[in-house]
């Protein structure tokens, strides 16, 4: 009997993961400390770059996750690895600011979103159904681990040891992801059980009718614009992404500001690892029969605790541990949006619903970060910001209750 391929799968997501969210997003909290000294950029200004290049990967969204559920998730990952690489080896060349976002906004945005989260998300999800918990949570968890590893990885091997300046950084990276891992994801991914001769969770017992309902309805965009939930889902992970955007992005300059910059790459590395078992556990939770809107609401509470502080810290060990304790509340959003769009509008339609989420998503996220500098400057510190961060996701642990059955909506309709 052949063994089943879907945890394989689950685990080249992991890795897939952890290098298109560290090449680009998990580095540059590093990168940004150089970037400013180097150009000679203000505050807003540098914090900037993660939400232009959030804000083009959210217009790619729709389109990628639209392509997602049509055509091949192996061709579609490959292309967004072949893209992302050229990028980031483009970005040596870059010699101020204008030429830096430009290539950050739009091809590096495209690759990440072809190769990141959505495309893996979508690739475990036809994989599973009864184990989809379980496995979205393990499939996720490379997002942070990246957190953990670039960062630290960056600043003090790359920098310190091996002495490459940002832009050398860059160049390394997307060697490494044109020759070693975009062949790599040629030969291992493999789009569905059907393609190898085998079922759904490795043949688990799955009611026929249960399974063909989850994976035979096609959602279309304007039916999906007129769904509550749509609309309830997408706002509640907009502002707990929101929160957790803008603390990462200020969080390197925040322990700079209380003479914390030795430590500070350390700093914002303690919040993966609580983040990838967050992952975990809170997949298997809800796979063990936990109410997901529970699952959110308990993950959002302690990001809330966590927030709240912050400024409350005296030592770079206490605001290490106070950022784990938001990272393992913040680090479930991700599994748990993957989950909640897959379980509201089926795996055959996950790619385009949480795709076209995104764009909203980032209507939030765009504001999140430059508001807390902006707020900042105002304020001479980061008091204000971060209770208004707080706020955000306390709302959002209310909004969540507002969902109902899909089979609810559609009788009330």
């Amino acid at each position: 009997m052949n063994t089943f391929f879907g945890w394989r799968m689950v685990a080249i997501a992991v890795a897939i993961d952890f290098f298109a969210v560290g090449f680009a997003f998990q580095t540059y909290p590093v990168i940004q400390l150089h970037l400013e000294k180097e150009l000679e950029l203000s505050r807003l200004v540098t914090t900037l770059t993660i939400p232009i290049f959030m804000m083009c990967s959210a217009i790619f969204f729709p389109i990628v996750g639209r392509l997602l559920d049509k055509y091949s998730v192996r061709k579609i990952i490959v292309w967004g690895g072949f893209i992302y690489s050229l990028s980031l080896m483009t970005l040596y060349f870059s010699v101020n600011y204008l030429t830096f976002i430009f290539i950050y906004g739009l091809p590096i945005a495209l690759g990440a979103t072809l190769m990141g989260n959505l495309a893996t998300s979508k690739l475990v999800s036809s994989w599973f159904e009864k184990q989809a918990g379980r496995a979205l949570g393990f499939a996720a968890v490379g997002v942070s681990f990246a957190g953990f590893i670039f960062p630290n990885f960056t600043q003090y091997f790359l920098m310190d040891i091996m002495l490459l300046e940002w832009r050398e950084v860059y160049l390394v990276f997307g060697i490494f992801l044109l020759v070693i891992i975009t062949p790599l994801i040629y030969l291992l991914v493999i789009d569905k059980p059907s393609d190898v001769g085998q079922e759904i969770d490795g043949g688990l017992i799955v009611k026929s009718d249960e399974l063909e309902e989850n994976f035979g309805t096609e959602w279309e965009i304007k039916d999906l614009l007129r769904n509550r939930n749509f609309w309830i889902l997408t706002a509640v992970f907009a502002l707990q992404f929101s929160s957790m955007m803008a603390i990462l992005a200020h969080l390197t300059f925040y322990a700079s500001e209380r003479g914390w910059i030795d430590q500070a790459a350390f700093i914002f590395g303690m919040y993966a690892i609580p983040a990838m078992l967050s992952k975990i556990v809170f997949g298997w939770l809800v796979e063990k029969k936990l109410d997901p809107k529970m699952a959110v609401f308990i993950s959002l509470g302690l990001q809330a605790a966590g927030l709240l502080m912050i400024t409350l810290t005296k030592s770079p060990t206490q605001l290490a541990l106070v950022i784990a304790l938001f990272g393992f509340g913040g680090g479930a959003g991700l599994p748990m949006s993957n989950i909640l769009f897959r379980n509201t509008f089926g795996p055959g339609s996950f790619g385009t619903s949480r795709g076209l989420s995104q764009p909203f998503i980032f209507l939030f996220q765009a504001t999140g970060t430059p508001g807390v500098a902006l707020l900042f400057e105002h304020y001479g510190n980061y008091d204000n910001a971060f209770l208004l961060l707080t706020g955000m996701v306390v709302l959002a642990m209310f909004i969540i209750w507002l969902m109902k059955p899909q089979v609810e909506l559609e009788r009330s309709s």
